[in-house]
């Protein structure tokens, strides 16, 4: 077997022979002309041709499909597509997602889609392609993160994380509802993953208690007056969806939470060891003050906002006056990743509690390493005095007050090291100096306490910062109590 090639002149000279036999063979030069052929249509072609499924197996109502056409004298240049053969859809695309909905209270249908090729004279094909899709809802899929929720008891605030996913693609979701325990369903933005209940004043009457719904970080709350929670009692969230077939997903619910009512508009915060926290209790408890106290290392640390920002934030808007008293021991927040005390932690709602008039009193204590960037601004300070050598309080010394009024020397019953003097913000006030014991060449300022004055007004205190652990200056209990009434009573009374 084999085959010839022929040179490009020959093959030329071949072609022109025959031409010039057709040309005799048509009658030379007069013969008739041709009619003119009509356009032929395109064809249209889709990527699967049937679709087998029944009951389980059905597809759900997001469907990928994809299609050509060709057309033998001319060229494709659109498709339009159709649900009923009817009415068309211009397209240039050759494939798409459809998200078909299903009729509601119904959770199957069958579909047809119908395609239909557009050639370049415009002519369109005259048996469309079209496919059948057996379709099944499946119903959309809430869940709570447990994980994230309020947990134990909570002082007023519940913040709670939830997702909103559907098989059939998100974009079929058509609502969301919620409610606490066995109260009123309310419905909500299912766009909303975040929720915060934050408890209402008592109307009295009876009336039970209810709550202000805020999304995510909002200051005002998307809903007021919700009902179901129980105070002072078990608490459950709960959440479910609705798709744009109709169909409900299960209910889920979140873990049970003790809702406490403030007491007071006083809060004492805790950061501290269990013993420390003792002891401002029975400071405050000697002067017969109220106060509600979260302990943010008791249990685990199980009272700590799991979102410090709007968990926490909200919880400070219920008081007038806070203590907060805190170590320097790292903590870790759960949603940034960052490792720092927790005064820094709680820096940012600290501030905008001050700026809202807030009154707030601090006693903490620095590290070597302290990343200052939390503090400054919040707290009316721009840092901490470094210098190389030591520096200490000994018994005999003392806090020493640098304003008139009822503010007590206060004395160490041992030796305190590690102090950290500040460094006072623009707009802070000296309060306290501290006479201590330089080693080793130690240079720099002793104060150690500063005050701010909220808008400037010299008669409205309200931030009073003590960077000493208090507790280790107070071998008198008398005198801390002096302080505190001082401070929280008389000074923070505006």
């Amino acid at each position: 077997m084999g085959f010839a090639l022929f040179p490009v002149r020959s093959a030329r000279t071949f072609r022109a022979a025959s031409l010039l036999l057709a040309f005799i063979a048509m009658g030379g030069m007069g013969c008739d002309r041709g009619e003119a052929i009509d356009n032929i249509a395109p064809e249209t072609h889709l990527a699967v041709k049937s679709i087998e499924r029944f009951g389980a197996d059905r597809l759900n109502s997001k469907v990928s499909m994809s299609w050509y056409g060709t057309d033998v004298d001319g060229y494709v240049t659109g498709y339009e597509l159709s649900l009923d053969g009817t009415t068309w859809k211009h397209s240039t695309k050759q494939d798409s997602v459809f998200l078909f909905s299903i009729p509601a209270g119904s959770d199957t249908a069958d579909i047809t889609l119908y395609v239909r090729a557009i050639d370049n004279q415009g002519q369109r094909d005259e048996s469309p392609a079209s496919l059948v899709f057996p379709l099944k809802n499946a119903p959309p899929v809430a869940e709570v993160d447990q994980a994230s929720q309020s947990l134990g008891t909570a002082l007023g605030v519940l913040t709670y994380r939830w997702t909103a996913t559907d098989p059939d693609g998100n974009e079929t979701i058509a609502g969301a509802e919620i409610r606490m325990n066995n109260g009123t369903w309310y419905t909500i933005d299912p766009k909303q993953p975040m929720l915060t209940f934050v408890l209402e004043p008592d109307a009295g009457g009876g009336m039970g208690a209810t709550a202000s719904l805020f999304y995510g970080n909002a200051v005002q709350p998307a809903f007021t007056g919700l009902d179901g929670l129980q105070e002072s009692g078990g608490n459950i969230f709960q959440v479910r969806l609705t798709d744009i077939a109709g169909a409900t997903s299960e209910v889920d619910s979140a873990l049970e939470v003790t809702l406490l009512r403030p007491t007071s508009d006083l809060l004492v915060i805790s950061g501290q060891t269990a013993s420390v926290t003792s002891s401002y209790q029975g400071w405050l408890n000697a002067l017969t003050l109220s106060y509600d106290l979260l302990d943010l290392n008791a249990n685990s640390g199980e009272a700590r906002p799991y979102y410090w920002n709007p968990t926490f934030k909200h919880i400070l808007s219920q008081y007038d006056r806070v203590l907060a008293v805190t170590n320097s021991d790292n903590a870790l927040d759960p949603v940034t990743g960052a490792t720092q005390p927790l005064l820094a932690h709680m820096a940012q709602a600290l501030q905008a509690f001050t700026t809202q008039g807030g009154k707030l009193m601090t006693s903490t204590a620095f590290g070597p390493n302290t990343d200052f960037t939390p503090y400054i601004g919040a707290f009316p300070m721009d840092g901490i005095v470094t210098s190389s050598g030591q520096v200490r309080l000994v018994p005999d010394s003392a806090l020493v007050p640098q304003v008139s009024g009822n503010y007590p020397d206060l004395h160490p019953s041992s030796i305190v090291i590690g102090i950290s003097p500040l460094v006072a913000s623009a707009d802070a006030d000296v309060f306290y100096r501290a006479q201590l014991t330089k080693l080793s060449g130690w240079q720099g300022d002793n104060l150690v306490a500063v005050r701010r004055k909220y808008l400037g007004n010299p008669a409205h205190i309200n931030e009073v910062f003590f960077s000493v652990e208090l507790h280790r200056v107070a071998s008198s209990s008398q005198a801390m109590e002096d302080l505190l009434e001082q401070i929280l009573v008389y000074d923070f009374a505006w």
